[in-house]
């Protein structure tokens, strides 16, 4: 781990003990109308609850294990989760890929404080750890939450419960998450190269992501086979910090097969001064609802 990333970790660890939210926990994605299903007229609604959409980490409690939960909500109501790994280590989770993970991809509507609506959780690592539940097999998943304002951090707390239908009956995983960072930045498309932690065609460690002024991301990797080509441009609806992201994955072999596809998702900067000024991006992604193997994939990079 690079010294300024476990810097961060351990202010992010602060933060969370100090609010009393969550715990430590993952962080979570967010739908676009892209490859994760078109996001419904008017999902938003009209309440103030728009102004706690951005970035939240926290935890998430399935049967009696706790995981790192982190999310990335948008103002036009699409909503991305990450799910993975026991959450008692910020840093180790930053940077180290637990044995599996999943991500919900869905829509809510925000009003007066409540969020609610649908989507599906998607296994991720399916070329590591085909033993996971969901992998191949996305499980329909409903989302409610309420969202106040934590008084003693100044910031937006969602906590909720999901009610996933799998196949040996429905199941209530329970959610605490703190939003995470402001949304006064990047203006511009994050340009640079950033090295890949997390996601799974990246095991060897060998990847780096590429994205230039315009928004054309590139990455390759030799363990996998996988040549990526994608592209982002700002999220309209904002916060101004997240992007719309496309992705088409080739070449993967072996296990890893399975990946190859066109994506859609949203990439998110983390704007942190102990993450210098271009900031880490996490990126939610998943293949469309029509694709032959369901796929997902959660990417952490971190500036070079």
């Amino acid at each position: 781990m690079r010294p300024r990333s476990l810097t961060c970790a351990l202010v992010l660890a602060g933060l969370l003990d100090a609010c009393g939210g969550g715990g430590s926990g993952p962080s979570a994605a967010v739908t676009t109308s892209g490859a994760a299903g078109a996001t419904p007229s008017g999902a938003a609604g009209a309440g103030s609850t728009q102004v706690w959409t951005g970035h939240y980490v926290g935890a998430v409690t399935i049967a009696d294990a706790t995981y790192f939960g982190d999310a990335v909500v948008t103002q036009d109501g699409t909503i991305r989760l990450y799910i993975g790994g026991p959450n008692d280590s910020i840093g180790a989770l930053q940077t180290v890929r637990p044995e599996s993970s999943e991500q919900f991809v869905g829509t809510i509507q925000m009003r007066d404080g409540q969020w609610s609506g649908s989507g599906v959780v998607i296994g991720q690592q399916c070329a590591t750890n085909p033993a996971n539940r969901f992998c191949g097999q996305p499980a329909p998943a409903k989302f409610t939450a309420n969202v106040t304002s934590d008084i003693g951090c100044g910031s937006g707390y969602v906590q909720g419960e999901m009610q996933v239908v799998t196949s040996v009956g429905t199941e209530t995983w329970s959610l605490g998450l703190d939003l995470w960072g402001g949304s006064d930045g990047p203006w511009q498309v994050p340009s640079g190269q950033y090295q890949e932690m997390l996601a799974e065609f990246a095991s060897s460690g060998d990847v780096i992501v590429s994205i230039d002024a315009s928004g054309k991301l590139f990455f390759q990797s030799s363990g996998s086979g996988c040549v990526g080509n994608g592209t982002l441009a700002p999220h309209s609806a904002g916060p101004i910090n997240i992007y719309d992201v496309t992705l088409l994955m080739e070449s993967c072999t072996g296990a890893y097969a399975y990946l190859n596809g066109t994506y859609g998702g949203l990439e998110l900067v983390t704007p942190s001064s102990c993450w210098d000024y271009d900031g880490v991006l996490n990126i939610w992604l998943s293949k469309g609802s029509g694709a032959s193997s369901p796929a997902a994939l959660t990417m952490l990079d971190e500036p070079l």
